[in-house]
């Protein structure tokens, strides 16, 4: 007779077919085989192995899952801190209701912003350089309600906001005054600053017998402003409203109604309000039917990388079957000598179900702590990494965001953490059903 068995199969009060599921003798063994003595020591190997892998899988998931969930909101928060999260374009026979319902679009819930802009495309040069700039036109007070200026809903980090000068002097003088405000990227490629003047030169400009002419106009920089994005930093410039659409040729009214609301990811309701009160003929579109692709790719990439970082956790569960088949193999006359004693069947299967189940959800536990600090320390271990390697491996000119960005998903975390755990209960039951179906006469036939 084995003398774990001994040892553990004859307290005060024995096991017996009528103890209650998962009883407190289930438990005992079931951490004892888990500390298997030295001549068992492959299981113990088995069992960190298993430990190890499920952690650091479960803890790659959740740093994976953060980074792309940062990612995704840091370009959100930068695109749609200069993109209207809603488009309305009123007919142009009825231009004149556009200023009017802008205001009463600003007054339905959801809603933070509303105002005409005027878009349009200039070469800037300062006599140092050229650049190729994406000129907006907005009015002075709905430039002061951008996310961008106040920095509000986290628009001023990671580089985000008005880093020099102000906007006090846009829109003062004739016509809305000559101040501009230009982006950072643009600002250094030119070698300007606040206080500098540019020229903007527009394709787009008198009607003459020889045809159009182009328009320039000298702009003096009153302030520079940072979205956190490189390429949009690299060609933003913003004009008072009423000097854009003589700059450009365009209506005053401007092309269309800039619509920022409190939720831009669900931006259907805002919508249905706005065509209630919109003229007839008026269009109405939001950010994702204009950047679909982006769209689309962020949503295939968050679905596919989720699909494939959790087959990496169920193979590292899958570790757990080895450990539990030798465990089961090197305990056979501990199990007979149980089932001889009253264990029925399922209080055997339920003990090798808590030794494979603890290995799991003690290494779900480990990565999830594994994986919460790497999330909060993710700028420190960016700077490690790229002080050790030399390079800088997070280049602002490749990914368009200054800072490798993180986001906890508090649901992604609760999902991780399910399917660790229910990976490894799945990884138990082949090896835990083979130990209960184990017959005492046969086993100990030979002994």
């Amino acid at each position: 007779m084995s003398s774990d068995a001994a040892s553990t199969a004859a307290p005060d009060t024995p096991p017996s077919s009528g103890a209650a599921p998962f009883s407190g003798y289930e438990f005992m063994l079931a951490f004892k085989y888990l500390r298997a003595r030295k001549k068992h020591g492959g299981v113990t190997l088995i069992s960190v192995i298993s430990f190890v892998g499920i952690m650091l899988a479960v803890a790659v998931l959740i740093t994976v899952m953060s980074v792309m969930n940062g990612f995704r909101h840091e370009l959100l928060t930068r695109l749609l801190g200069v993109q209207p999260h809603v488009y309305v374009y009123v007919p142009s026979e009825q231009g004149e209701a556009a200023l009017p319902l802008a205001d009463r679009i600003r007054e339905l819930d959801g809603v933070r912003q509303a105002g005409p802009v005027a878009t349009g495309q200039a070469l800037v040069t300062s006599g140092r350089s050229a650049a190729f700039a994406q000129v907006s036109g907005v009015r002075p007070d709905d430039l002061a309600r951008f996310d961008l200026i106040t920095g509000a809903h986290g628009a001023d980090d990671a580089g985000g906001g008005l880093v020099a000068g102000s906007i006090e002097a846009f829109g003062d003088g004739r016509n809305g005054g000559d101040v501009i405000i230009m982006g950072t990227v643009m600002a250094a490629q030119l070698g300007v600053g606040v206080g500098d003047q540019v020229t903007l030169v527009s394709p787009q400009g008198a009607s003459t017998a020889l045809g159009m002419t182009p328009r320039s106009k000298r702009y003096t920089i009153g302030g520079l402003l940072s979205v956190g994005v490189q390429d949009l930093d690299q060609i933003l410039i913003y004009m008072p409203l009423d000097q854009a659409a003589l700059f450009f040729n365009r209506p005053a009214q401007g092309d269309y109604i800039d619509v920022r609301i409190a939720d831009p990811d669900a931006p259907e309701p805002v919508i249905e309000a706005i065509r209630a009160i919109a003229p007839e003929g008026s269009v109405m579109f939001d950010w994702r039917r204009q950047n679909q692709a982006f769209w689309n790719a962020l949503q295939v990439e968050r679905v596919a990388m989720r699909l494939i970082l959790s087959a990496i956790v169920l193979i590292a569960a899958m570790n757990i079957i080895s450990g539990l088949v030798m465990l089961v193999k090197n305990k056979t006359r501990d199990i007979a000598i149980l089932r001889t004693m009253g264990a029925s069947q399922g209080a055997v299967m339920r003990i090798f179900l808590i030794a494979g189940a603890a290995v799991g959800v003690l290494g779900t536990l480990a990565g999830i702590a594994l994986g919460l600090l790497a999330v909060i320390g993710i700028g420190p271990i960016q700077d490690f990494v790229s002080w050790v390697s030399g390079v800088n491996v997070f280049d602002p000119s490749v990914y368009s965001l200054y800072r490798l960005p993180a986001r906890l998903d508090w649901g992604e975390v609760a999902f991780v953490s399910f399917w660790g755990v229910f990976a490894s209960l799945v990884a138990t039951l082949a090896p835990s059903w083979r130990a209960g179906r184990i017959d005492p006469v046969e086993a100990l036939r030979y002994e």
